[in-house]
Protein backbone atom coordinates (compact mmCIF):
# COMPACT_ATOMS: atom_id res chain seq x y z
CA UNK A 1 0.00 0.00 0.00
CA UNK A 2 2.60 2.42 0.81
CA UNK A 3 4.47 1.42 -2.58
CA UNK A 4 1.21 2.74 -4.01
CA UNK A 5 0.46 5.73 -2.45
CA UNK A 6 4.45 6.90 -3.33
CA UNK A 7 3.88 6.15 -7.19
CA UNK A 8 0.44 7.71 -6.72
CA UNK A 9 2.03 10.79 -5.70
CA UNK A 10 4.52 10.90 -8.11
CA UNK A 11 2.43 10.40 -10.97
CA UNK A 12 -0.19 13.06 -9.39
CA UNK A 13 2.83 16.07 -9.08
CA UNK A 14 4.34 14.99 -12.83
CA UNK A 15 1.05 15.44 -14.81
CA UNK A 16 0.36 18.39 -12.50
CA UNK A 17 3.74 19.53 -13.28
CA UNK A 18 3.01 19.04 -17.17
CA UNK A 19 -0.63 20.27 -16.96
CA UNK A 20 1.03 23.55 -15.07
CA UNK A 21 3.85 23.92 -17.99
CA UNK A 22 1.80 23.73 -21.21
CA UNK A 23 0.94 27.34 -21.13
CA UNK A 24 4.36 28.42 -20.32
CA UNK A 25 6.93 29.17 -22.97
CA UNK A 26 8.97 26.50 -23.77
CA UNK A 27 12.08 25.75 -22.37
CA UNK A 28 15.57 26.40 -24.52
CA UNK A 29 17.92 22.87 -24.97
CA UNK A 30 20.97 23.59 -26.75
CA UNK A 31 23.17 21.12 -28.19
CA UNK A 32 26.49 22.81 -28.73
CA UNK A 33 28.35 21.40 -31.86
CA UNK A 34 30.94 20.74 -29.22
CA UNK A 35 28.45 17.92 -27.41
CA UNK A 36 27.54 16.59 -31.07
CA UNK A 37 31.15 16.33 -31.96
CA UNK A 38 31.70 13.99 -29.18
CA UNK A 39 28.53 11.77 -29.33
CA UNK A 40 29.99 11.49 -32.54
CA UNK A 41 33.34 10.67 -31.46
CA UNK A 42 31.98 8.23 -28.96
CA UNK A 43 30.49 6.34 -32.05
CA UNK A 44 33.49 6.35 -33.96
CA UNK A 45 35.40 4.48 -30.84
CA UNK A 46 32.82 1.81 -30.26
CA UNK A 47 32.21 1.11 -34.08
CA UNK A 48 35.93 1.80 -35.57
CA UNK A 49 34.02 4.36 -37.90
CA UNK A 50 32.41 7.56 -38.00
CA UNK A 51 28.34 7.61 -37.74
CA UNK A 52 26.66 7.96 -40.93
CA UNK A 53 24.39 11.50 -41.42
CA UNK A 54 21.16 9.67 -39.99
CA UNK A 55 23.21 7.62 -37.75
CA UNK A 56 24.48 11.44 -35.87
CA UNK A 57 20.95 12.84 -36.46
CA UNK A 58 19.67 8.88 -34.46
CA UNK A 59 22.38 10.15 -31.46
CA UNK A 60 21.62 13.82 -31.05
CA UNK A 61 17.76 12.58 -31.08
CA UNK A 62 18.37 10.54 -28.00
CA UNK A 63 20.98 12.65 -26.15
CA UNK A 64 17.51 15.57 -26.44
CA UNK A 65 15.54 12.34 -25.36
CA UNK A 66 17.76 11.92 -22.58
CA UNK A 67 17.97 15.67 -21.09
CA UNK A 68 14.47 16.40 -21.38
CA UNK A 69 13.53 13.28 -19.09
CA UNK A 70 16.58 14.38 -17.06
CA UNK A 71 15.29 17.85 -16.40
CA UNK A 72 11.74 16.57 -16.00
CA UNK A 73 12.53 13.82 -13.91
CA UNK A 74 14.65 16.31 -11.54
CA UNK A 75 11.84 18.61 -11.27
CA UNK A 76 9.00 15.79 -10.31
CA UNK A 77 12.02 15.25 -7.68
CA UNK A 78 12.81 11.82 -8.86
CA UNK A 79 16.39 12.23 -8.15
CA UNK A 80 16.13 13.03 -4.50
CA UNK A 81 18.14 10.56 -2.43
CA UNK A 82 19.46 9.01 -5.63
CA UNK A 83 23.02 8.91 -6.64
CA UNK A 84 22.90 7.35 -9.76
CA UNK A 85 23.33 9.62 -12.83
CA UNK A 86 21.25 11.39 -15.69
CA UNK A 87 20.29 7.65 -17.19
CA UNK A 88 18.61 6.18 -13.92
CA UNK A 89 16.89 9.10 -13.81
CA UNK A 90 15.88 9.11 -17.52
CA UNK A 91 14.71 5.32 -17.06
CA UNK A 92 12.83 6.15 -13.87
CA UNK A 93 10.67 8.29 -16.07
CA UNK A 94 9.74 5.74 -18.41
CA UNK A 95 9.19 3.11 -15.88
CA UNK A 96 6.72 5.90 -14.69
CA UNK A 97 5.26 5.86 -18.14
CA UNK A 98 4.98 2.14 -18.22
CA UNK A 99 3.44 1.96 -14.88
CA UNK A 100 0.63 4.06 -16.00
CA UNK A 101 -0.12 1.54 -19.28
CA UNK A 102 0.13 -1.35 -17.08
CA UNK A 103 -3.76 -1.99 -16.50
CA UNK A 104 -5.24 -5.34 -16.99
CA UNK A 105 -6.76 -5.44 -20.34
CA UNK A 106 -10.21 -6.54 -20.62
CA UNK A 107 -11.69 -9.39 -22.79
CA UNK A 108 -13.12 -7.23 -25.45
CA UNK A 109 -9.63 -5.22 -25.92
CA UNK A 110 -7.76 -9.12 -26.06
CA UNK A 111 -10.09 -10.24 -28.37
CA UNK A 112 -9.93 -7.12 -30.96
CA UNK A 113 -5.99 -7.03 -30.33
CA UNK A 114 -5.61 -10.34 -32.15
CA UNK A 115 -8.23 -9.48 -34.25
CA UNK A 116 -6.18 -6.95 -35.61
CA UNK A 117 -2.73 -8.63 -35.63
CA UNK A 118 -3.53 -12.64 -36.55
CA UNK A 119 -0.25 -12.73 -37.92
CA UNK A 120 1.35 -12.67 -34.51
CA UNK A 121 -0.42 -15.68 -33.37
CA UNK A 122 -0.73 -17.51 -36.66
CA UNK A 123 0.02 -21.55 -35.90
CA UNK A 124 2.33 -23.31 -38.22
CA UNK A 125 1.28 -25.37 -40.79
CA UNK A 126 0.62 -29.12 -39.52
CA UNK A 127 1.82 -32.50 -41.26
CA UNK A 128 0.76 -36.36 -41.09
CA UNK A 129 3.33 -38.44 -42.82
CA UNK A 130 5.05 -42.18 -43.10
CA UNK A 131 8.84 -42.39 -43.69
CA UNK A 132 10.69 -45.15 -45.03
CA UNK A 133 14.39 -44.67 -43.07
CA UNK A 134 18.20 -45.67 -44.37
CA UNK A 135 20.32 -45.63 -41.66
CA UNK A 136 23.48 -43.86 -42.57
CA UNK A 137 25.46 -45.80 -39.44
CA UNK A 138 23.84 -48.90 -40.67
CA UNK A 139 24.52 -49.12 -44.56
CA UNK A 140 27.45 -46.94 -44.43
CA UNK A 141 28.84 -46.73 -48.24
CA UNK A 142 25.97 -48.04 -49.62
CA UNK A 143 23.60 -45.69 -48.41
CA UNK A 144 23.44 -43.69 -51.73
CA UNK A 145 23.04 -47.07 -53.83
CA UNK A 146 20.51 -48.53 -51.69
CA UNK A 147 18.26 -44.62 -51.57
CA UNK A 148 18.70 -44.99 -55.38
CA UNK A 149 16.97 -48.42 -55.49
CA UNK A 150 14.24 -47.53 -52.95
CA UNK A 151 13.49 -44.38 -54.96
CA UNK A 152 12.42 -46.39 -58.12
CA UNK A 153 10.22 -48.78 -56.11
CA UNK A 154 8.42 -46.09 -54.26
CA UNK A 155 8.00 -43.73 -57.37
CA UNK A 156 6.18 -46.22 -58.56
CA UNK A 157 3.47 -46.05 -56.06
CA UNK A 158 0.87 -43.87 -54.85
CA UNK A 159 0.09 -45.43 -51.21
CA UNK A 160 2.08 -45.83 -48.38
CA UNK A 161 4.24 -48.57 -48.28
CA UNK A 162 5.59 -51.58 -45.29
CA UNK A 163 8.05 -49.14 -43.70
CA UNK A 164 8.71 -52.03 -42.19
CA UNK A 165 9.80 -54.06 -44.88
CA UNK A 166 11.93 -51.40 -46.59
CA UNK A 167 14.20 -49.66 -45.07
CA UNK A 168 15.84 -49.52 -41.11
CA UNK A 169 13.99 -49.18 -37.82
CA UNK A 170 13.74 -45.34 -36.49
CA UNK A 171 14.17 -44.94 -32.87
CA UNK A 172 11.20 -42.69 -32.74
CA UNK A 173 9.04 -44.66 -35.46
CA UNK A 174 7.95 -44.83 -39.07
CA UNK A 175 4.72 -42.70 -38.47
CA UNK A 176 4.12 -38.97 -37.33
CA UNK A 177 0.86 -37.37 -36.48
CA UNK A 178 0.12 -33.52 -37.26
CA UNK A 179 3.47 -32.37 -36.59
CA UNK A 180 4.31 -28.48 -36.61
CA UNK A 181 7.73 -27.59 -38.88
CA UNK A 182 9.30 -26.53 -35.10
CA UNK A 183 8.14 -29.88 -34.32
CA UNK A 184 9.78 -31.86 -37.21
CA UNK A 185 13.18 -29.38 -36.84
CA UNK A 186 13.57 -29.90 -33.42
CA UNK A 187 13.41 -34.10 -34.49
CA UNK A 188 15.23 -34.29 -37.75
CA UNK A 189 16.92 -30.69 -38.07
CA UNK A 190 16.40 -27.33 -39.72
CA UNK A 191 17.58 -28.14 -43.57
CA UNK A 192 14.88 -31.37 -43.59
CA UNK A 193 12.21 -29.44 -42.33
CA UNK A 194 12.76 -26.66 -44.65
CA UNK A 195 12.39 -29.28 -47.54
CA UNK A 196 9.56 -31.44 -45.98
CA UNK A 197 7.47 -28.09 -45.94
CA UNK A 198 7.51 -27.67 -49.67
CA UNK A 199 6.23 -31.85 -49.99
CA UNK A 200 3.15 -32.35 -51.72
CA UNK A 201 1.08 -34.86 -49.78
CA UNK A 202 0.28 -38.11 -51.37
CA UNK A 203 2.83 -39.67 -52.94
CA UNK A 204 6.71 -40.51 -51.85
CA UNK A 205 9.38 -38.17 -52.33
CA UNK A 206 12.80 -38.48 -51.61
CA UNK A 207 15.65 -39.40 -50.33
CA UNK A 208 15.48 -36.30 -47.75
CA UNK A 209 18.95 -36.31 -45.77
CA UNK A 210 19.45 -35.52 -41.77
CA UNK A 211 22.06 -36.29 -39.36
CA UNK A 212 20.36 -39.94 -38.84
CA UNK A 213 20.53 -41.26 -42.68
CA UNK A 214 18.07 -40.69 -45.86
CA UNK A 215 14.74 -40.25 -45.57
CA UNK A 216 11.72 -41.03 -48.10
CA UNK A 217 8.67 -39.22 -46.94
CA UNK A 218 5.04 -39.99 -48.14
CA UNK A 219 2.49 -36.76 -46.88
CA UNK A 220 -0.69 -37.90 -45.73
CA UNK A 221 -2.15 -34.54 -44.82
CA UNK A 222 -1.41 -31.03 -44.46
CA UNK A 223 -3.00 -29.07 -42.49
CA UNK A 224 -2.74 -25.31 -43.24
CA UNK A 225 -2.03 -23.44 -39.79
CA UNK A 226 -4.80 -20.66 -39.04
CA UNK A 227 -5.47 -18.01 -35.66
CA UNK A 228 -6.55 -20.09 -33.05
CA UNK A 229 -9.07 -18.80 -30.64
CA UNK A 230 -8.45 -16.73 -27.68
CA UNK A 231 -9.03 -19.11 -25.29
CA UNK A 232 -5.59 -20.78 -26.19
CA UNK A 233 -3.69 -17.92 -26.91
CA UNK A 234 -4.78 -15.70 -23.95
CA UNK A 235 -1.41 -15.47 -22.67
CA UNK A 236 0.74 -14.63 -25.13
CA UNK A 237 -2.02 -11.86 -26.52
CA UNK A 238 -2.00 -10.53 -23.31
CA UNK A 239 1.57 -10.06 -23.20
CA UNK A 240 1.56 -8.97 -26.67
CA UNK A 241 -0.62 -5.85 -25.72
CA UNK A 242 0.95 -4.92 -22.49
CA UNK A 243 4.02 -4.38 -24.30
CA UNK A 244 2.31 -2.17 -26.95
CA UNK A 245 0.24 -0.47 -24.18
CA UNK A 246 3.81 0.33 -22.82
CA UNK A 247 5.81 1.68 -25.51
CA UNK A 248 2.70 3.85 -26.67
CA UNK A 249 2.69 5.30 -22.99
CA UNK A 250 6.40 5.67 -22.85
CA UNK A 251 6.43 7.75 -26.32
CA UNK A 252 3.25 9.33 -25.94
CA UNK A 253 4.52 10.94 -22.56
CA UNK A 254 8.01 11.95 -24.32
CA UNK A 255 6.04 13.74 -26.48
CA UNK A 256 3.67 15.77 -24.33
CA UNK A 257 7.27 16.89 -22.92
CA UNK A 258 9.20 17.52 -25.41
CA UNK A 259 6.90 20.10 -27.14
CA UNK A 260 7.70 22.57 -24.13
CA UNK A 261 11.19 22.44 -25.40
CA UNK A 262 13.06 24.93 -27.57
CA UNK A 263 15.79 22.86 -29.01
CA UNK A 264 18.67 23.72 -31.34
CA UNK A 265 21.56 22.29 -32.35
CA UNK A 266 24.60 23.19 -33.61
CA UNK A 267 26.52 21.99 -36.29
CA UNK A 268 30.13 20.50 -35.31
CA UNK A 269 33.08 21.81 -37.08
CA UNK A 270 33.52 19.48 -39.87
CA UNK A 271 37.24 19.73 -39.26
CA UNK A 272 36.83 18.43 -36.01
CA UNK A 273 34.75 15.72 -37.13
CA UNK A 274 37.15 14.70 -40.03
CA UNK A 275 40.18 14.85 -37.41
CA UNK A 276 38.09 12.35 -35.14
CA UNK A 277 37.35 9.87 -37.72
CA UNK A 278 40.83 9.81 -38.64
CA UNK A 279 42.32 9.19 -35.70
CA UNK A 280 39.80 6.25 -34.97
CA UNK A 281 40.37 4.92 -38.29
CA UNK A 282 44.11 4.99 -37.67
CA UNK A 283 44.02 2.95 -34.51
Amino acid sequence: MLHFLVLGSALFGLFSMVDKKDAEAPTKVTISASRVATLADRFARTWRRPPTEQELQGLVEDYIREEILYREGRAAGLDRDDFVIRRRVRQKMEFLAEDMAAAEPSEEQLAAYLASNPEKFLTDDRLTFHQVFLSATRRGSALESDARQIAELLIRTSVPADTATIGDPFLLGEEFREMSKSDIARTFGEDFAEQLSAVAAGRWQGPIGSSFGAHFVFVDERVKGDVPPLDRVRDAVRREWLNVRQIEAEQNLYRSLRHRYQISVEAPPKAATSKAATSNTAR
